[in-house]
C-alpha cells in the first residue's frame, strides 16, 4: 500500500481545518477578556488570540463562554472568552501583559479557530 493511500484508509486520523476571525479587544483581565467580532462564534469555541502590541505579539488560548448578538444594529457580536490552561503563561502570554496593557498601542488582534463558518 502506498504511503498516502496508508493515511487515508487510516482509523485514526484527525484533521483540523482553522480560520482567521477579526475581533477587536474591548476589556481584558487575568482571567479572560471581552471582544467585538462580525461573525457569530459558537459558545465553546476554543482558538488562539494573537495580539500585535508594542512591535510584539502576544497569544493565548482561549475558549469562547458568551456570544451576545449585535445591538441596535452596529453589527458587532460581544464575546466574552475566557484564557485556557493549555500551556503555563511564557513571556508572550496575553496574560502577563494584562498589568501593562494600553489599549491605544494594540495594532491587530486576531483569533484563530478550528469552528466551521
Amino acid at each position: 500500500m502506498e504511503p498516502l493511500d496508508a493515511i487515508l484508509h487510516a482509523d485514526d486520523v484527525v484533521a483540523v481545518l482553522g480560520r482567521d476571525v477579526s475581533v477587536r479587544l474591548l476589556d481584558v483581565s487575568n482571567s479572560g477578556c471581552l471582544l467585538q467580532s462580525e461573525r457569530r462564534l459558537l459558545e465553546g469555541t476554543t482558538g488562539t488570540l494573537r495580539l500585535s502590541y508594542d512591535g510584539s505579539e502576544y497569544v493565548d488560548d482561549v475558549r469562547v463562554m458568551r456570544c451576545q448578538a449585535p445591538a441596535s444594529g452596529d453589527g458587532w457580536f460581544r464575546l466574552g472568552a475566557e484564557f485556557l490552561w493549555t500551556s503555563h503563561p511564557d513571556e508572550r502570554s496575553l496574560r502577563r501583559l494584562v498589568a501593562s496593557l494600553q489599549p491605544a498601542a494594540v495594532s491587530a488582534v486576531r483569533l484563530e479557530t478550528d469552528q466551521a463558518l
